[in-house]
């Protein structure tokens, strides 16, 4: 009956700005209790041709930062129907729909925990061409770091805090609703030197993470879950937290081409200050000997100084390209993209290239069913170094040698030298001989169903899939002077049979989804209205990785199948999958008290059977003051626009602690007395094994003041880990020597987050929009027992020590006096304290003749999580020209510096200097050098992380829209620390390892200018 008095009404209008009329791009544009949806165009208009039954219809506009504003129309004999919306600022967002798990959002007033959402424009007013770079500041709560200034470095996301000491802290990672692969595989670097396990935890994670794939250009908006509360639903995935990502999607109207280009040129921001002392202590330049650690050695040799840095650092140069085309009608709408993106590293003969396209469509079947679908390939390729934790690293490679060596010296076959020092590599073989090369082919794909059979009720189902293949080679040529054998030279004797080093390998990392979610409205007065939601999931995740490799190579070989000797190899393989059910209820009385509560069951292949099965539940109540009948009557909603209290409770799983057999003792072939075999490994099985816990309490409010100019968010949460996962030393008797266990004990975060935004001024020609953010979080573990040390390649005294932050420094110290001054010999020479270890923690100092006397202590020494970490984000618009600014502050965070101290040990850094000069004792170095106090470092730095400055043109003849932009990224780091940039950490993505300096790529600075065209 409805569809035969339905007419074909043309519903169109324009979305403004309340404040200066200007017109809002991109607002979502909804006819109320329908499957009609659009999205206004850059001059802020949009239009349905639809066919509807005559009536009064509803009409919601909203957009991100704004109030949602509702429109009512009339259709009747009349089928041009206008219906103009002018939005005002929101400061907190309370109208802006998030979603957390289920596929329907929800309103930000109804949620009871915090999340945040950054718009994908503001990813790219000063482009890096990785997403989680450009999200540094931009969201509370979380600390992103930058790892190398490699040009795909890796990048890691800790959102409050530290989430296990055994496993990954990175947060799970969705992109339009499939989960998605960030993890660190390295197929290249392959040695045992990386990624290597200490005491069953593991410690280094180095290179590129999977996130590196996807295009910034290509993102609407992200979504960051930050606690258990907001990630309860997403069961034992979700321990560290949720991000998710949505890619942009066709708008209804004409097609719209969109251009954007920029070049980029990449730089070391500052040099090192190196040693310019004309003479060094002992003989001969090619001495074998570190002189300045030799005091004995008190004569002198005249030298010349050089300064390695001018050499293997360089300008780089880099390009971002991107073209889409989108549009549709009210039937079908597609989004198409493609894009280039090349950059030079800093360091010479490095670099990284990126190739991606994107297809994503909106299908409308009928009034009650449409479909999306999403393809995305990317291939990247990447020509590499050796990175820290290795020896014969670009930055390690003239860090550990003196700065008196010609490194261009060449026998008469044309051959490099050695440089002198133990079979060090010469850095020129390593810029110039080293090859590392890495390629990577991925595709993520979703597709999905969306159905309203009757009313109220929606079904949807999502399948996706994300298949990633890396392919590496690395390539050590055999070298012609004395190097190393652990460095994969031949040794004094040049051995042909370990000289020169080459691999291959391969990781293939599979994940499939998909989920099936059922959601029902009901109003059960005209108050109290209900929503519930019940569905279910299906995950599978498989992983394959081959190594080959070889060392001993003959000239010119390069490939592993021509190594005279043949190293151990990898062929590992796993797979797992996990299922899960939600329920989860809502109600909210009228619009301004909103309660709800959900369990999630979780069953996974990796759990041991005893433990199958996981619940995990979570609560949240939300109370909207604001919206309250009673609030306009107590006189203050003229200012105070918004206030919402809110409380949160959840409950999340970490099923990355637990390897895909850990609950089987693993058989590895082998031979013995010549016969095959298999032999057990060393590490016995646990079949009762369950995945870490995370319990979370939040309370936060948001606010909002002066016609919604000025916003206020704070949260406060106590989240608590128990069931530690690690590796418990067993008696050897029985066979083994550990087993993964949980033990007892107890991971802490605490914190508080908040955010202050604000419009100091806005008029029709100009604004000024703020935004201020301030994280603090304390992190410490109790009752886990025994302390655990773990040994790095950098020589970093890590631990895991009761009642302490979690990967604390914890070492040998310097004595001192009562007054706090260092406490020295006879000759001026800094002593190291001696006395009586009672315990881990506590020690009793001793002394005899007031000099140290009695056994080396030790204690924890430094702290590599910051005391508070804060941003200040500024962006002034006047007329076309539009200024944006961004600083990035971390406070506290101590870094082990391996660099500086080995600067001072081989004779090139300042210390060293001063001692040649006379202005130390002889000795000074050498007396300080093994105390693993000299080497923290102060982490503490303000850094101006962005800053862009843009013209909008306009329309220039068959060009709509024409900007154009000029920004830079890291440009100035206002900080006390010694090496290059405190914003590094040679353990890469681990959650163990953090603030390491060993050898890392500094980040570099960056100039870009770029262009915006819309036809």
């Amino acid at each position: 009956m409805a569809q035969a008095q339905s007419k074909r009404y043309t519903i169109s209008g324009k979305v403004t700005d309340a404040t200066n009329n200007a017109p809002v791009p991109g607002a979502v544009v909804k006819i109320m209790n329908t499957n009609l949806a659009t999205s206004t165009g850059t001059n802020g208009t949009y239009s349905f041709s639809v066919d509807l039954p005559q009536g009064k219809y509803q009409i919601q506009i909203s957009f991100i930062g704004y109030k949602s504003n509702t429109e009512t129309i009339t259709l009747g004999e009349n089928t041009q129907v206008q219906a103009n919306s002018a939005l005002n600022g929101d400061a907190v967002g309370l109208d802006e729909v998030i979603v957390t798990g289920t596929s329907q959002g929800t309103t930000r007033k109804q949620l009871g925990s915090y999340v945040s959402t950054v718009k994908g424009d503001d990813l790219n007013k000063a482009p890096s061409g990785n997403a989680l770079a450009s999200l540094q500041g931009k969201t509370p709560g979380a600390q992103i770091s930058q790892n190398s200034g490699d040009p795909a470095g890796g990048i890691s996301v800790r959102l409050r805090g530290i989430s296990s000491v055994n496993s990954s802290s990175e947060p799970l990672y969705i992109i339009d609703g499939v989960i998605v692969n960030n993890s660190t595989t390295r197929v290249t670097n392959t040695s045992g030197n990386y990624d290597n396990a200490n005491n069953g935890i593991q410690v280094g994670s180095l290179g590129q993470n999977r996130m590196v794939d996807i295009s910034p250009a290509d993102i609407d908006h992200i979504e960051v879950l930050n606690g258990a509360a907001a990630a309860a639903i997403y069961g034992s995935r979700a321990n560290a937290g949720v991000i998710q990502i949505f890619t942009k999607r066709g708008k209804t109207g004409e097609p719209q081409v969109s251009f954007n280009t920029s070049l980029t040129i990449s730089e070391l921001r500052k040099q090192i200050e190196v040693n310019q002392a004309p003479i060094k202590f002992g003989g001969s330049v090619d001495a074998q000997t570190q002189d300045i650690l030799t005091p004995a050695l008190t004569n002198t040799t005249p030298v010349t100084r050089y300064n390695y840095q001018d050499y293997i650092f360089h300008t780089g140069v880099g390009t971002d390209n991107s073209v889409s085309v989108s549009g549709g009608n009210d039937n079908t709408k597609f989004y198409t993209s493609a894009g280039y993106f090349a950059n030079q590293g800093i360091i010479k003969n490095t670099n990284f290239r990126r190739m991606n396209f994107r297809a994503n469509l909106d299908q409308k079947i009928n009034n009650w069913a449409k479909m999306t679908a999403g393809f995305n390939y990317v291939h990247s390729d990447a020509n590499e170094k050796p990175d820290g934790n290795s020896f014969f690293s670009p930055m390690n490679s003239v860090t550990i040698i003196g700065n008196f060596h010609d490194l261009f010296t060449r026998d008469i076959f044309g051959n490099l030298k050695s440089v002198g020092e133990r079979g060090r590599v010469n850095p020129v073989s390593v810029i110039e001989d080293i090859k590392q090369r890495q390629f990577t082919n991925r595709i993520i794909a979703n597709t999905g169903i969306k159905l309203t059979p009757v009313k109220n009720l929606t079904i949807d189902y999502t399948m996706g899939v994300d298949n990633s293949i890396q392919n590496g080679t690395t390539y050590i040529p055999p070298f012609a002077y004395n190097v190393s054998t652990g460095f994969y030279g031949g040794g004094p004797a040049l051995d042909p049979s370990l000289n020169g080093y080459a691999s291959a390998a391969n990781a293939t990392t599979t994940l499939f989804n998909n989920e099936l979610n059922f959601t029902y409205d009901a109003k059960i007065s005209d108050v109290l209205g209900s929503t519930t939601q019940l569905g279910g999931s299906y995950q599978y995740q498989k992983d394959l990785f081959s190594l080959l490799n070889g060392r001993g190579l003959a000239p010119f070989v390069q490939t592993v199948n021509g190594a005279s000797t043949i190293l151990t190899n990898n062929d590992n393989r796993s797979e797992f999958s996990i299922s899960g059910a939600y329920l989860q209820q809502n109600f909210k009385y009228k619009d301004h008290l909103f309660v709800t509560g959900a369990i999630r069951v979780d069953q996974s292949t990796v759990f041991g059977e005893a433990n199958r099965t996981q619940f995990y539940p979570k609560a949240n109540v939300s109370y909207v003051l604001s919206s309250a009948d009673y609030w306009k009557n107590l006189g203050v909603s003229s200012w105070w626009n918004a206030f919402k209290l809110r409380a949160a409770y959840g409950e999340s799983g970490n099923l990355t602690g637990i390897g895909a057999y850990d609950r089987f003792n693993v058989y590895n072939p082998g031979a013995i007395t010549s016969k095959t075999s298999l032999i057990s490994s060393s590490i016995l099985a646990n079949t009762g094994v369950k995945p870490e816990r995370q319990r979370e309490l939040e309370i936060g409010t948001d606010m909002s003041f002066f016609n919604n100019r000025l916003g206020l968010t704070f949260s406060w949460y106590d989240k608590r880990v128990k069931d530690l996962l690690l590796n418990v030393i067993v008696a050897p008797t029985i066979g083994y020597s550990s087993v993964l266990d949980n033990i007892g004990g107890t991971l802490k975060n605490k914190g508080v987050e908040l955010m202050l935004t604000g419009v100091p001024l806005k008029t029709t020609d100009f604004s000024w929009t703020t935004t201020l953010i301030y994280n603090r979080n304390r992190n410490k573990i109790v009752g886990s027992g025994a302390q655990r040390l773990i040994a790095t390649n950098a020589g970093a005294p890590v631990s895991i020590t009761d009642g302490y932050p979690v990967g604390v420094f914890y070492g040998t110290f310097f004595a001192r006096n009562s007054d706090g001054s260092l406490l020295t010999n006879a000759l001026g020479i800094p002593q190291t304290e001696l006395g009586r270890q009672i315990n881990a923690t506590t020690y009793e100092a001793q002394r005899t003749n007031g000099q140290p006397s009695g056994s080396v202590l030790r204690k924890v020494l430094g702290d590599p999580n910051p005391d508070y970490t804060g941003s200040w984000v500024n962006d002034f618009t006047y007329k076309k020209l539009s200024l944006h600014i961004q600083l990035d502050a971390v406070q506290g965070g101590d870094i082990w510096n391996a660099d500086w101290r080995t600067r001072q040990g081989v004779g090139n850094g300042k210390v060293a200097e001063a001692e040649d000069l006379g202005q130390l004792p002889r000795g000074y170095v050498a007396g300080v050098y093994n105390v693993e106090e000299w080497r923290i470092d102060d982490g503490s730095f303000v850094k101006l992380r962005e800053i862009s400055l843009s013209y909008n043109v306009g329309k220039v003849k068959f060009v709509k829209d024409l900007t154009v932009n000029l920004s830079g990224r890291n440009l100035i780091s206002w900080d006390n620390y010694k090496g290059y940039d405190p914003e590094v950490n040679a353990g890469g993505q681990s959650t163990i390892l953090r603030n390491i300096d060993f050898g890392s790529v500094p980040i570099p600075r960056t100039f870009s200018i770029g262009l915006q065209a819309r036809f």
